[in-house]
């Protein structure tokens, strides 16, 4: 009896501590479901902050997305905050360009083919007269740069000092300096008169028009034509930097001079690319931001000349600009796009108005 007992209790231990072992296991089963390795919620976490940083790109990258209209009658701008630390106490912002006003032209660009002639070597700071050779070349008449710069091109010598003032022909209608060696330049009424003045020595049959304060706008109406322009900016589209002023030895007026004043024969344009095309006595044939060559094109006071054949009109202008003998010194007040398609530095010595 004693004995039976004994192997009873036995049992029930034995299938106490079964149990007890059971029960464990499960429970110990039900904790590794629940739990999840750190190198699965490290990369849970990677992935939500990718999915964050993304999504947050895209935002800014909408808000500062810069959209192209050609329809419409005024540019609409935005104000876009600068990053800023988050200590920073003080906020700067930026203006850019959200939409233009471009007209509609076929395939909305533009190229003129034409030949490109260097001012160099020979007319180290002749790149007015360099560029009328171009245009003249474009309407099929025989002209030679080096000609031009000595037969045709009016130059200035008038110097006087005069109670402390001193007194020079003006920029506007002379080319200061020498072409062939060193001196400042000139503006269009200046190549004006040599473009008058070799046509009628070389047969005639073509018109000089000086466009000077024309909207950007009409120099394209030419080109769309098939009618370059020639027209004046900066080299290398860089901020005109002040150099001298004197006073017009005829009327008085002071006159300022930018040391980078430059000229060119404008070939085309992309609405599009958002460019335009340059025939460049220094660089070649060369593209440059359209915002960029309008802001320079504005600061040398918006010269610009055609050559149209005898019979062809002039096109009417439907907007002008204003023509001063003071060039701004700060940028246009016209914002630039962000992006430009082309940016160039150029080293400026004295010894060149290039």
């Amino acid at each position: 009896m004693n004995e039976l007992i004994t192997r009873l209790a036995v049992i029930v231990i034995c299938v106490a501590v079964l149990a007890a072992v059971v029960a464990v296991f499960i429970l110990g089963r039900e904790d590794d479901g629940d739990s999840i390795p750190d190198d699965v919620s490290l990369y849970t976490e990677q992935i939500t902050e990718a999915v964050s940083v993304s999504e947050t790109a895209a935002e800014t990258t909408a808000a500062l997305s810069v959209s192209e209209t050609k329809t419409g009658t005024e540019s609409e701008t935005t104000t876009v905050p600068s990053e800023t630390s988050e200590i920073s106490e003080t906020s700067s912002s930026r203006t850019i360009i959200t939409s233009r006003v471009r007209k509609e032209y076929d395939n909305n660009a533009v190229y003129i083919d034409m030949e490109n002639i260097l001012q160099l070597p020979e007319l180290p700071v002749g790149c007015e007269i360099t560029a009328l050779t171009i245009m003249l070349k474009y309407c099929g008449f025989d002209a030679d740069k080096t000609v031009l710069a000595r037969d045709y091109l009016p130059l200035g010598g008038y110097v006087k000092e005069e109670d402390g003032k001193v007194y020079k022909d003006s920029f506007f209608d002379y080319f200061i300096g020498d072409p062939f060696s060193r001196g400042y330049g000139c503006f269009s009424n200046a190549i004006e008169k040599a473009a008058n003045k070799y046509i009628a020595d070389n047969g005639g049959g073509y018109t000089v028009y000086n466009i000077s304060g024309a909207h950007p706008d009409l120099l394209y109406d030419y080109l769309a034509q098939g009618i370059p322009v020639i027209c004046w900016a900066t080299d290398g589209m860089i901020e005109p930097e002040f150099y001298e002023s004197w006073y017009d030895s005829e009327t008085g007026e002071k006159l300022d001079w930018y040391i980078n004043e430059h000229c060119f024969v404008l070939a085309g344009f992309n609405m599009d690319g958002n460019f335009v095309t340059l025939n460049d006595p220094m660089k070649g044939i060369i593209d440059y931001n359209i915002n960029k060559f309008e802001t320079r094109y504005r600061q040398m006071n918006s010269q610009a000349i055609v050559i149209l054949k005898d019979g062809v009109l002039p096109i009417e202008a439907e907007l002008t600009e204003t023509v001063t003998t003071a060039m701004p010194v700060t940028e246009a007040t016209e914002a630039e796009t962000v992006s430009e398609t082309t940016e160039e530095t150029t080293e400026i010595s004295e010894d060149t108005a290039e």
